[in-house]
């Protein structure tokens, strides 16, 4: 597996060719430092004169280790009218024939009708030293890619195809100027990034270990389609169907420190008819089959669906994932399907259900076999909350240490904060808040429930209610030691 915490994506060119090529060639430890990033901002391809790199005069020159090219020498501009598919292409190109190496994008608005290939051991970097966090809908600072093509289409291609093995993208936003913000809904389009088996190359380890780092996604259709290894981190935007998906991937993809909120495109948040699509159709994150997926700090706000993994011809998900959130989503969490062996386990989670009819703070579907995990997460919500949560299905459930707070149940009709009709379940050390001298009912078990063990866990504001159907064996069924509190 490739080391992402290493920078280095390309092999060391030779030095005919580096006489011969119109690239220069700098030091590895220069170039991807932030110093050296800032310092080539100015090399900017929105003017009528190409400007070349030329490396700083404090460069270390004792080790060249590192090739990088410059997409203005191939012809690209950034002035937002001229199409940079066939420049970029020749610069990636360029580096992957050199043995591998990093494309350099100054800061400008490149305009593209198509679509890109990146190949293998090559690196797509603009401008930006950490994740940019503007809008971009306006003329602005920093490296801006602008894709049209594919509207209408969204099986299409995607715009950047990562089908090498050991690319990187960073350091740059995409936006794509056609998808306008005040349109009754939005425009399909491709993926922005996808990475995928099928797209994998005959040399190589297919398209593994794709990195994408310090990159916005603003106002896409469609963000990121990921398989095998991966690595994304600092990944900003507001994908407007689906910000993330992960599938066929068999070795352990990492996810870090995604943001996908409104405040990337806000301009979307005044529109309501814009805003009510995407808070009934949208999906911040979804997973299908994955292999021990390590997803960290990942955070959505106002989508439909905040994160759902699914059942797909290549399997389900297992993985952790720590220190997540969903805020003001009609379903924060909600499990289709989990594989069976490993399961899903959700730490530090916190997850908010506010839109729409029927909000709940996490489903467990009637199809699920895996084994779902949450402990010390915090549920809460309003409006019309039926449940904090739904637990159906064959997989074990267990919620250990969580926190919900909400007036669930806001009509009276009996609905329990949590619904256990399958799965055996355990509730254990949970705090249930509500309205003060409200009698809520805090548990149902249906006759569906293969067991459950619900212990140690508090109640403020109502009694500690559970609603069972009849006698239910101890063998099966341990409820004891539960604490109401004013």
């Amino acid at each position: 597996m490739a080391d992402h915490n290493n920078d280095s994506t390309g092999s060391v060119a030779s030095q005919q060719f580096v006489r011969q090529s119109t690239a220069r060639v700098i030091g590895r430890r220069y170039f991807l430092g932030g110093a050296a990033l800032a310092g080539f901002a100015a090399a900017t391809c929105a003017g009528g004169s190409i400007t070349r790199l030329t490396p700083p005069t404090e460069l270390p020159q004792t080790k060249v280790d590192e090739l990088v090219v410059k997409v203005c020498d191939f012809g690209a501009r950034g002035d937002g009218r001229k199409d940079n598919t066939a420049a970029f292409q020749k610069a990636l190109n360029a580096a992957h024939s050199a043995g591998g190496g990093s494309v350099y994008v100054p800061a400008g608005k490149y305009l593209f009708m198509g679509h890109l290939d990146l190949p293998s051991a090559t690196a797509l970097v603009g401008s930006y030293a950490g994740p940019p966090s503007g809008f971009f809908g306006q003329v602005g600072n920093g490296t801006v890619l602008l894709p049209t093509e594919g509207r209408g289409k969204p099986d299409g291609t995607a715009f950047i195809t990562a089908g090498g093995a050991s690319s990187t993208i960073r350091g740059l936003a995409i936006y794509y100027p056609e998808q306008l913000s005040n349109a009754l809904e939005p425009t399909p389009y491709p993926w922005t990034i996808e990475n995928t088996p099928r797209l994998a190359k005959p040399e190589g380890d297919g398209a593994a270990d794709l990195s994408i780092i310090d990159v916005n996604i603003s106002n896409a259709y469609q963000g990121i389609s990921l398989a095998t290894r991966h690595y994304i981190s600092r990944v900003y935007g507001r994908p407007i169907h689906t910000g993330i998906f992960v599938d066929q991937c068999t070795d352990v993809g990492r996810i870090e420190n995604v943001h996908f909120v409104w405040s990337f495109w806000p301009e979307a948040n005044a529109n309501p008819h814009l805003l009510a699509w995407m808070q009934n159709h949208g999906t911040a994150f979804r997973f299908g089959r994955s292999d021990e997926e390590c997803v960290l700090d990942t955070f959505c706000f106002q989508y439909h669906t905040g994160y759902h993994f699914v059942q797909t011809p290549s399997g389900s998900c297992y993985g952790t994932f720590l220190g997540i959130g969903a805020d003001t989503c009609h379903c924060p969490v909600q499990i289709d399907s989990a594989e069976d062996v490993v399961g899903l386990h959700i730490t530090n989670g916190q997850f908010a259900a506010y839109l729409g009819d029927d909000t709940q703070g996490f489903v467990i579907g009637p199809k699920n076999t895996g084994a779902v995990n949450m402990s010390n997460c915090a549920f809460w919500g309003g409006g019309d909350l039926r449940h904090f949560g739904t637990v159906q299905g064959s997989g074990v459930v267990n919620l250990i240490g969580c926190n919900f707070y909400a007036n669930w149940d806001p009509h009276n009709q009996g609905e329990p904060a949590i619904l256990c009709d399958g799965p055996a379940v355990t509730i254990s050390n949970c705090l249930f808040r509500s309205l003060p001298n409200s009698k809520k009912t805090v548990a149902r078990i249906t006759n569906r429930c293969a067991g459950a063990v619900i212990m140690g866990n508090t109640s403020q504001g109502t009694p500690f209610n559970i609603v069972r159907p009849g006698k239910l064996p101890k063998s099966r069924f341990q409820i004891h030691s539960n604490i109401a509190i004013g």
